[in-house]
């Protein structure tokens, strides 16, 4: 991987929401170098997505613990709605949690579900 990609990925890591115009000059290079490697990187898989990481103790957190899990197959439509369940009840115990699932397998990201 070349210098300048590496660099651009470090600053996105920083802080995903700046311009491809921000990025160029924190990284020395013109504005349409950064959109035309950044787009590469997307296309390629290495830049998978964005996202945003909240303050949880502004939302009133002390501790957040998250929990990523692979799974060996994919889940059945069955499997799937009986673990939807039991998190429903989790959640019903135990008010401070909250529960994000992935439907799919690997590092697919088809769909997710927030479960109130």
């Amino acid at each position: 991987m070349r210098n300048i990609e590496l660099r651009l990925i470090s600053e996105l890591m920083k802080n995903s929401k700046r311009s491809d115009k921000e990025l160029a000059k924190a990284i020395g290079v013109s504005q349409p170098t950064v959109s035309r490697v950044r787009g590469r990187l997307e296309k390629e898989g290495i830049i998978k997505e964005y996202t945003m990481i909240p303050d949880f103790n502004k939302l009133g957190f002390e501790i957040a613990a998250i929990t990523f899990v692979r799974l060996l197959k994919e889940l059945s439509d069955e499997e799937f709605k009986e673990i939807r369940k039991s998190s429903k009840e989790l959640t019903k115990r135990r008010g401070d949690a909250v529960l994000m699932a992935m439907n799919g397998i690997g590092l697919g990201y088809e769909s997710f579900h927030l479960i109130p």
